[in-house]
């Protein structure tokens, strides 16, 4: 069978992610290679310099030459360490970039083992539509898209897929910005390549700089303290500068200074404890203080270093769609958001002073540089930290629409839907799966409305019945966030999504089957009848009420089906039942489509075989016995 144009498509597509994925592995093995022989000659000089020293030290050899060896030895490794440093880091973005690549080209084959795993949240069977429509978890819309940070980027993109939806006007201005960056590949790759490398900041580390960023301060508040620690350094370095050279020259150590200066470090011996004393009070009565606010300064921090790339990177993009200058304009208020992520992570190494104890002791003690540190921190907050939640959450509205934009790019035979007003209604042209390879899909015309009708879907097992309802709602779960639908074309009215596909009983909760999907069919109906709903509602529910007899099935999934339609909703239905829409008040509503299998007998044996297309009116066979029969249980 020829391969569909959906299949070449994507095939050209993967083969452009394995050719570029293949130029960035060849940098990286050469950045490596050049890093290592900068190791090497940075070796080499650490090695001149300590043999120069030592000689030069001890008298042995010609001090001139000695001399020079050292000093050439010492900028010969200073250069050698930067050169090396720098290497590694270009070394570390190519294989970055790399996988990147690699896994463009695992998403555009479906290949959902070989992809990363995610971290985005998994709600739980209460959402209206998420688990039965594989937005999240292993397989799943999330899963295809998560090109995002952990932080920003998957929390816009998971708001997007799973909250309610908003204006028409907004999703037409996340397509126009979808449009535009679906082509940009290097701008969406580097985009890509900084959220990963930002890996090591996890969500709730986000959170936590946050809520540290809009905290009120504690030292500029109390400005006596403040002004004392700014004051006692220039006392207390003085003060014991003069006692130790008084004291080193006493013993010999040090020549004895000038009279009046040995006069004053003389006096100054008796008396240094009163200045570093009264240091060492102040810090005691602020310790509490000072060592939890640097903590949670360095702990919520420390992770977010990559975001300040991020955010230079869209704060530099020369994109025209208005979400994204909006996003540019948001992220140039204050000072400037990349600018002052970078400034804060500055602090911050300052701050880790804290972790070298000797280092840190002897600051503290002269200095007191806790004080300085947490008034450094709190007035970035002051300047900044109000700005901070904003910054991350434009970033993350980039970093949705550039994940969309990469959606478009891997299936470049997909369109962007049509939203329109009017009375409820869903209409599409070659609607596929979005969760499967172009080479394995099969892609119907679905038309779902006006309100007060359904789709009334019958067929055999395993025939795909499932899968287009799935297919209905991940489409419109993809077009309401504003991204690219796997149709040729497609029109739809903003509509509110409820399922019921998957359907578990508790015996935790002491729930069956049964009356699990009747709670489930409850707040769907709920939901369609409430006077206060803003959209349309569209329902999709896959075999209606199978844990129970077929007669009450039948009455209560025709009730059920009645509530629905007067209540104006649109939806699909699943049913091995031929007979559920007979009723008279479903009769009219119900739009009659089905789908069937083909057996054929080879060398003895039954093979069944399935082309998953759509077709008018009811199915007119049942496979379930030849089922049996194949499997050796006729």
């Amino acid at each position: 069978m020829a391969a569909s144009p959906g299949a070449l498509g994507a095939d050209a597509v993967a083969a452009d992610y394995a050719a570029r994925g293949g130029t960035f592995a060849t940098n990286e093995r050469a950045e490596r290679a050049a890093a290592n022989r900068m190791s090497q000659l940075r070796l080499s000089a650490f090695v001149v310099a300590v043999a120069s020293g030592i000689a030069l030290a001890s008298g042995r050899g010609p001090t001139p030459l000695l001399l020079a060896g050292l000093v050439i030895g010492i900028v010969a490794y200073v250069a050698a360490a930067r050169r090396h440093a720098t290497l590694r880091r270009r070394a570390a973005w190519a294989g970055v970039r790399r996988i990147v690549c690699e896994q463009g080209a695992f998403r555009v084959h479906r290949n959902w083992s070989a992809i990363a795993s995610t971290l985005a949240h998994t709600p739980t069977g209460d959402h209206a539509y998420a688990v039965d429509l594989d937005v999240t978890g292993h397989a799943s819309l999330s899963r295809l898209l998560d090109v995002t940070s952990a932080g920003p980027g998957r929390r816009a993109l998971a708001a997007w897929l799973l909250d309610s939806v908003p204006p028409a006007s907004e999703l037409r201005a996340r397509q126009e910005a979808v449009r535009e960056l679906t082509p940009a590949v290097e701008w969406r790759e580097a985009l890509t390549a900084h959220a990963w490398s930002a890996g090591v900041a996890r969500r709730s580390d986000v959170d936590r700089f946050l809520t540290w960023a809009e905290q009120s301060s504690w030292l500029l508040d109390r400005s006596a303290m403040l002004w004392a620690a700014r004051i006692l350094p220039f006392v207390i370095i003085p003060v014991v500068l003069l006692a130790l050279t008084h004291f080193l020259s006493s013993v010999g150590i040090v020549p004895r200074p000038e009279p009046w200066l040995a006069n004053i470090a003389a006096t100054l011996s008796d008396w240094w404890t009163i200045p570093v004393g009264a240091g060492v009070l102040l810090s005691l009565s602020a310790r509490r203080a000072l060592v939890e606010r640097i903590e949670a300064a360095i702990s919520h921090l420390s992770g977010l270093a990559a975001y300040a790339e991020m955010l230079a990177h869209v704060g530099s993009a020369t994109f025209n769609a208005p979400k994204m200058v909006g996003v540019r304009d948001r992220l140039a208020t204050g000072r400037g958001a990349a600018g002052e992520l970078r400034r804060l992570g500055a602090i911050v190494r300052l701050a880790e002073a804290r972790y070298s104890p000797m280092a840190h002791f002897a600051l503290q003690l002269l200095g007191l540089w806790d004080f300085h540190v947490l008034a450094a921190l709190e007035r970035w907050q002051r300047s900044s930290g109000a700005h901070a939640r904003d910054w991350l959450a434009a970033l993350g509205e980039a970093e949705a629409l550039s994940a969309l934009g990469t959606l478009a790019h891997d299936n470049p035979d997909w369109v962007m839907p049509d939203l329109v007003e009017g009375p409820a209604r869903i209409e599409a042209q070659a609607l596929g799966h979005p969760l499967l390879a172009a080479g394995s899909r099969v892609n119907n015309d679905v038309s779902v409305g006006p309100p007060g009708t359904f789709v009334f879907v019958t067929g055999s097992n395993m025939s795909g019945k499932s899968t287009l309802l799935r297919a209905i709602g991940t489409n419109v779960v993809l077009a309401q966030a504003g991204g690219p639908v796997c149709a040729t074309s497609m029109r739809l009215t903003p509509v509110d999504i409820w399922t019921s596909i998957r359907i578990d009983d508790s015996l935790e909760a002491g729930v069956s089957l049964f009356m699990a999907e009747l709670k489930r069919l409850k707040r769907i109906v709920d939901a369609a009848r409430a006077p206060d709903r803003p959209r349309p509602l569209l329902y999709l529910l896959d075999e209606m009420l199978h844990g129970t007899n077929t007669g009450e099935r039948r009455i209560a999934a025709r009730r059920v089906l009645n509530y629905l339609v007067q209540a104006g909703a649109i939806g699909a239905v699943t049913t091995h039942d031929l007979t559920l829409a007979e009723d008279p008040s479903l009769d009219a509503a119900a739009q009659r489509v089905h789908f069937t299998e083909q057996f054929i007998q080879r060398d003895g044996a039954m093979t069944m075989t399935f082309d998953y297309r759509l077709r008018p009116g009811l199915a007119t066979s049942a496979n379930a016995l030849k089922l049996l029969a194949m499997i050796g249980l006729d």
